[in-house]
């Protein structure tokens, strides 16, 4: 689970490119230590450094990235703890999310999904 986008397409864009890179390190094909090149990342993602930059801030806020002052971000060593740590966060936030939109369905929003 993200943060919602606010609609523009840099913004989904940079959601899409912070799920990639956090699969990328979680599976350790980025390993700790290795800086994440802003020019470097846009060129692979055939993307403007908008998005790129924002997708790395987005990464430093969840642990996966270090902000270096002046040189950048680099990959965070991410321990198996502090991994399932986080997934147990993240697993707590989407449960809450979840009861909150349940909440808020209709009552012809809910008789639809029943009816799925």
């Amino acid at each position: 689970m993200g943060e919602r986008s606010n609609g523009s397409p840099s913004s989904t864009r940079a959601e899409e490119i912070r799920q990639l890179l956090a699969d990328e390190i979680v599976r350790g094909r980025l390993p700790p230590g290795l800086p994440l090149e802003e020019i470097e990342l846009a060129r692979k993602f055939g993307v403007s450094r908008t998005p790129v930059r924002e997708a790395i801030r987005q990464l430093e806020a969840t642990g996966l990235a270090e902000a270096r002052p002046r040189r950048g971000a680099v990959v965070a060593g991410v321990t198996r703890e502090r991994l399932e740590e986080m997934f147990l966060v993240m697993l707590e936030l989407e449960a809450l999310c979840a009861r909150g939109a349940a909440r808020s369905m209709t009552p012809d929003e809910r008789t639809a999904r029943q009816s799925r």
